[in-house]
């Protein structure tokens, strides 16, 4: 899984989603949690470096520190027992509708199927606390697989983390296609209709391709 993981940083930052240290991730194995150390340049991480953390008590098992926003992470496995992976990202485009504090809206049909339509921003609160986690938590219950932290970036939820890692993908690519689309008089969102129908469909069918 550390191994994985370190694949997965790697696959983040050639898509130009994360830079430096800022964002995290990681994976739910049973009782535990695997996620990115605190602090750790992605460049220079190593597997041995990945945070190991027993899910019920949040104690640190091995590795280096673990993220400061594990409480993000822990209250949303806590709560989604279907989710097994969790990106958090600054990515561009994503940032600035989350600075807007405005939902992007849900022009494109694999937003509508990978996201589970329009894109909700969570409520500010500082970083790295549970009240932010809490925040998190409330908008994830709406059903998508990605939101928006007002204020500071992206969270992507997956049931494995190469759906985790495609939900950050295309929330960037739906912020940026929101952001032109407005720019140019507006555009016209899909229905709810049929956001339902391609939601159902990804879950049902083309998603167990991931």
């Amino acid at each position: 899984m550390r191994s994985e993981i370190i694949k997965a940083i790697d696959y983040l930052e050639k898509k130009g989603l994360i830079k430096g240290t800022w964002g995290n991730l990681s994976v739910r194995v049973n009782d535990k949690v695997f996620i990115t150390p605190s602090g750790i340049p992605y460049d220079i991480l190593k597997e041995e470096d990945i945070s190991v953390l027993d899910l019920e008590s949040q104690k640190h098992l091995s590795g280096l520190k673990p993220s400061s926003e594990k409480a993000l992470h822990i209250e949303i496995y806590k709560n989604f027992p279907e989710i097994n992976a969790i990106v958090h990202t600054h990515s561009l485009y994503a940032s600035i509708f989350s600075a807007l504090r405005k939902t992007v809206p849900c022009y494109i049909e694999d937003q509508a199927q990978i996201i589970g339509g329009e894109i909700p921003v969570a409520e500010y609160k500082l970083p790295g606390t549970l009240d932010l986690a809490l925040e998190a938590v409330k908008k994830f219950r709406l059903g998508v697989y990605g939101i928006l932290l007002a204020n500071h970036g992206i969270v992507s939820i997956g049931r494995n983390l190469k759906e985790a890692l495609i939900a950050a993908e295309i929330i960037e690519k739906s912020a940026n296609i929101a952001y032109y689309v407005e720019l140019m008089g507006g555009g016209h969102p899909l229905s709810e209709e049929d956001i339902k129908w391609m939601r159902n469909l990804y879950i049902a069918s083309y998603s167990k391709n991931i």
